[in-house]
């Protein structure tokens, strides 16, 4: 299966290092399902345009300012493309059972309360019988979102397949733009 991601691309980056596809900014907290110290959280989307979606989403209008990261000098974001098997254990939280055995509401799932998702996500990483949970994107239901967890410091869970530069022209850009409703400039 393939999964998508945005992330800080630096041409020449090491492999884990800053600007690599494989490396992921540590130390954890800020977002949803993160729990720092007891796993990483490795995120994807199912489609190129939500992974774009989840990280451009929230912006007014689309630009190219956009794809920079002053944070990174000469970085630029770009899609990731991975792969993971098929049969990799993910907790799908889009299926009623899966929430009603959890006792949890899909508000609960999809809400920006920060304290509430890395509780259910902590929960479920606990029952260690899941490599990560997927879900519905906040910013378009019908994208979906993966979460993969390893061990603290250890490698992306995926296998990096290629990257694709990101511009406004790119395809996937106008694909979730338009789903959002998000002007391009």
């Amino acid at each position: 299966m393939l999964l998508y991601r945005v992330f800080p691309y630096l041409p020449g980056a090491s492999p884990g290092e800053p600007g690599s596809p494989t490396y992921l900014h540590r130390p954890q907290g800020r977002n949803r399902l993160d729990n720092q110290g007891v796993y990483d959280t490795w995120y994807f989307g199912l489609s190129p345009a939500a992974a774009i979606g989840e990280v451009f989403g929230d912006f007014v209008e689309w630009s190219a300012e956009m794809f920079l990261l002053p944070a990174l000098p000469g970085s630029v974001k770009a899609l990731g493309i991975y792969e993971v098997d098929d049969d990799i254990g993910v907790l799908d939280l889009d299926d009623a059972r899966n929430l009603l055995a959890r006792g949890l509401r899909p508000t609960q799932v999809i809400g920006r309360n920060r304290p509430v998702t890395q509780e259910w996500a902590l929960s479920i990483y606990r029952e260690q019988k899941w490599a990560g949970v997927r879900w519905w994107s906040y910013q378009r239901p019908h994208w979906t979102i993966y979460c993969l967890w390893v061990p603290v410091g250890d490698d992306c869970p995926a296998t990096f397949l290629r990257i694709d530069d990101l511009d406004t022209s790119h395809p996937s850009v106008v694909d979730a733009a338009n789903s959002l409703g998000r002007p391009i400039a």
